[in-house]
C-alpha cells in the first residue's frame, strides 16, 4: 500500500485538512529493515514516526537491573513513535525488526518544516494536542524529550495565610462602617463611604496580588529534573533546577496541628552540593504523590540508562568485531627474503667527494606559498570591535563568554561621567562667556583640563573593570574571571561541568525583571559556595544553556564508559578468534609433494610375487612413508 493509504488508517490524522494530509504524505519515506535492526531503542528520543508496511517488529523492555523481557509485536498497519509529533519523549521500549520489514517513516525535522508551513496542523490533531498540553503544561523552557510528571502548588491553606492580613483589615473596616452607620455617623459625615470604598479597593488589589503570587509559585517533577519556580508579580522571579540523578536524599517536615490535619508538609531535597541549603517544596499537600513521582522517574531513568548502555555495548562490540575479525586482510604467506650484500666501506677520497657535493649541490627547500586570507568585511570588523568593547555575549566556536548587563556598566561610570560632563560644561561657559585675562593667566584652563583628563581616566577605568569581569562556558567547564585593569588583581574560579549538581536563575528585583537580567547560581559537588554569574542578561537562557552542556557531557561520558567497557570484551573475542585461526592453521593437512618423473632405464624383470601392501595405522590413516611409496 502507498503512504496515503497507510495514513488514512490512523485515527488521530482524520481531522487534517486535505492540504496538510497531502503534505504529510509527501514527506513520508519507505525504508527497509533487516532482521535484528534496531528501529527505535529504549531511552533514545523519539524523533521518527513509523508505520509498518510489511513484516513485523518486536518490542522489548529493559529493567533497572539490565534484564530484558518481551512486550509484544507490531504488524502490518500498526504504528509507533507517536511522541515524535509532540514532546520527543525517550522511548520506553526497543523496537527490533523481525526478518525483513518495511516502514513508512516521518522524521521530526520534516514535521517541524510542516508546522512552519501549516501553523495550525497540531490544532487539527485534537488527541495529540491535548496530550501535548498535558505533558508540557504550556511551559516553553522544557528541553526536547522532557515531559511533566507532577505539577503542584502550595496548599490552599498557604493562600489563606498570604491574604490573611488584608482580609482581617477588610473585616475590621467593614465592622467599623456598620457601627458608624448604626450610630448615624455616616449620615453626618458622608465622606466615610468614600474612604471605605478606597480602602476596600486597595485591600482587594492586595489580596489579588497575593493570590497571583500563590498561583505563580510552582513545584514541578519532570522526567529529567525537579524544578522550583518562585515569582513575585512585577517584582522578581527565580527558577531552581536539580537533575533527578543528582538527588541524594529526601526529608519530609510537618509541624503544627493544622499541618497535620490538612496533610501539609515541606519536602526537602538535597544533593551533593547542598551544604545545608536544600531544595525545598514548601507547604505542599499530598507529599507522598511527589515522592512517588520522583522515585518513579528515577527508576525510569535507570531503566533507560541500562537499556542505552546495553545497546551501546552491543553496537560497539559488533562494530569492532566486524572491523578486527571480518574485515582484516588475509595474512600473506611467508616468502624467502634475500640477504642484502654487505655495504662496502667508503674510502677517504669518496667521503671527501661526497662532503663537497653535499655542500655545493644541497637541494634548496621548497617554498610553500601561503594562500592569502580573504579580507574581513568592514561591517564585520566593526561589529567585532563593538562586541569586544561593550558586548554582553561573545561566542567563539563552542565557547560562550558573558559579561554583566550594561546597566551595571552605566551604574559604575555614572559618577565620573557626570563629573566629566560638568567639567566640560564649565569649560564651555568660561570660554563663551568671556573671561578676563587675569583669570586666564591664573591657570584655570589648565586645572579644568587636568580634571577633565582625570574624569576620563575614571570612566575608562570603570569601563575596563566591567569589561574584564567574565563568565565563560565551554564544553567541559565553567569559569568565573574577576580582574582589575592592567592586571592589578585577578581571580579565576573553575569547575568541571560533570561536577555541577544544580543550577538556579533569579531576577531579584523590579528593574531586573523589566530589563531581563539577574543571577545564575551553579552549585558544585564538594564546594560550599556556589558559582554566581552576577547581573547577566537573560539568566533563564544562560541557565538552560548550562543545563544543555551538562546533558551533552553526560552523553559523552556514557559513550566513553561504554567504549572502555567493551574494549576488554572485544580483546577477549579477538584473542579467541586468533587462537582458533592459529589452531586451524596448525591442524591443516600438509599437501603431498609433487614428484617429477624422469625417463628411467628399462625396468628389470618383475618378480613373480607382488610387492607388500602399505600398512594402515590404527586410526585408518596412511603413514607418510606409505604416501611416498605410492
Amino acid at each position: 500500500m502507498d503512504a496515503v493509504s497507510r495514513l488514512r488508517e490512523i485515527p488521530f490524522l482524520s481531522h487534517l485538512t486535505p492540504e496538510e494530509f497531502e503534505a504529510l504524505a509527501e514527506m513520508m519515506d519507505l525504508r527497509a529493515f533487516t532482521a535484528g535492526d534496531k528501529i527505535l531503542t529504549q531511552g533514545e528520543p523519539t524523533t521518527n514516526f513509523y508505520i509498518v508496511d510489511s513484516g513485523h517488529v518486536n518490542l522489548r523492555h529493559t529493567s533497572t537491573g539490565g534484564l530484558e523481557r518481551p512486550i509484544g509485536s507490531k504488524g502490518v498497519g500498526d504504528f509507533f513513535g507517536v511522541k515524535m509529533f509532540t514532546t520527543q519523549e525517550p522511548s520506553e521500549y526497543t523496537f527490533e525488526a523481525v526478518a525483513t520489514a518495511e516502514m513508512w517513516v516521518v522524521e521530526r525535522r520534516d514535521w517541524d518544516e510542516l508546522q512552519k508551513k501549516f501553523p495550525d496542523v497540531l490544532t487539527h490533531m485534537p488527541e495529540l494536542r491535548a496530550e501535548y498540553e498535558r505533558l508540557t503544561g504550556g511551559l516553553e523552557w522544557l528541553a526536547p524529550g522532557e515531559v511533566i510528571d507532577v505539577t503542584t502548588r502550595k496548599h490552599w491553606w498557604a493562600l489563606v495565610l498570604m491574604i490573611r492580613l488584608p482580609l482581617i483589615v477588610a473585616v475590621v473596616f467593614t465592622v467599623a462602617l456598620l457601627i458608624s452607620y448604626a450610630f448615624g455617623v455616616t449620615q453626618t459625615l458622608p465622606q466615610v463611604w468614600l474612604v471605605y470604598l478606597v480602602v476596600m479597593t486597595l485591600l482587594t488589589l492586595w489580596m489579588i496580588w497575593n493570590g497571583l503570587n500563590w498561583y505563580n509559585d510552582l513545584y514541578i517533577v519532570t522526567n529529567k529534573r525537579v524544578v522550583r519556580i518562585i515569582k513575585v508579580l512585577f517584582i522578581s522571579d527565580s527558577r531552581q533546577d536539580l537533575p533527578i540523578e543528582k538527588i541524594q536524599s529526601q526529608r519530609v517536615e510537618r509541624g503544627g496541628p493544622i499541618s497535620v490535619f490538612l496533610n501539609i508538609s515541606d519536602l526537602r531535597i538535597t544533593s551533593a552540593a547542598s551544604e545545608g541549603t536544600a531544595f525545598v517544596f514548601e507547604q505542599v499537600g499530598d507529599v507522598a504523590r511527589i515522592q512517588r513521582a520522583i522515585e518513579g522517574e528515577r527508576a525510569h531513568l535507570s531503566e533507560r540508562k541500562a537499556a542505552a548502555e546495553r545497546e551501546a555495548i552491543r553496537r560497539q562490540i559488533t562494530g569492532e568485531i566486524k572491523h578486527y575479525v571480518f574485515e582484516q586482510p588475509p595474512v600473506p604467506e611467508p616468502t624467502a627474503t634475500k640477504t642484502p650484500p654487505p655495504a662496502t666501506k667508503p674510502t677517504a677520497r669518496s667521503a671527501v667527494l661526497n662532503t663537497q657535493l653535499t655542500r655545493f649541490w644541497r637541494p634548496r627547500p621548497t617554498k610553500i606559498k601561503k594562500v592569502p586570507k580573504p579580507p574581513v568585511p568592514l561591517g564585520k570588523r566593526l561589529r567585532a570591535m563593538l562586541q569586544a568593547l561593550a558586548g554582553t555575549e561573545i561566542r567563539q566556536g563552542s565557547v560562550v563568554t558573558w559579561r554583566k548587563h550594561r546597566i551595571v556598566l552605566l551604574d559604575q561610570i555614572t559618577t565620573p561621567l557626570i563629573a566629566l560632563v560638568a567639567l566640560i560644561a564649565l569649560t564651555a561657559v568660561l570660554s563663551w562667556g568671556g573671561v578676563s585675562q587675569d583669570l586666564l593667566n591664573s591657570g584655570v584652563y589648565f586645572a579644568l583640563g587636568f580634571l577633565i583628563l582625570v574624569a576620563i581616566g575614571f570612566v575608562a577605568w570603570e569601563w575596563e573593570d566591567w569589561r574584564r569581569d567574565l563568565y565563560r562556558l565551554s564544553d567541559t567547564e565553567i569559569v568565573d574571571i574577576e580582574s582589575l585593569p592592567f592586571g592589578l588583581h585577578s581571580k579565576e574560579q573553575k569547575a568541571e561541568l560533570k561536577n555541577i549538581q544544580d543550577v538556579t536563575n533569579a531576577r531579584p528585583g523590579l528593574i531586573n525583571t523589566m530589563l531581563d537580567f539577574g543571577n545564575v547560581d551553579v552549585r558544585v559537588a564538594g564546594s560550599a559556595a556556589p558559582f554566581t554569574f552576577t547581573s547577566i542578561s537573560h539568566p533563564k537562557q544562560v541557565a538552560d544553556e548550562i543545563a544543555d552542556r551538562i546533558e551533552a557531557i553526560k552523553l559523552r561520558s556514557a559513550d566513553r564508559a561504554t567504549r572502555e567497557q567493551t574494549r576488554g570484551i572485544v580483546d577477549a573475542i579477538i584473542a579467541y578468534h586468533r587462537l582458533m585461526m592459529a589452531e586451524r592453521h596448525q591442524n591443516a593437512p600438509v599437501p603431498a609433494p609433487t614428484i617429477l618423473v624422469t625417463p628411467a632405464a628399462p625396468a628389470p624383470e618383475v618378480p613373480s610375487s607382488p610387492p607388500p601392501a602399505p600398512t594402515v595405522d590404527a586410526e585408518g590413516e596412511f603413514p607418510p612413508e606409505a604416501d611416498l611409496r605410492a
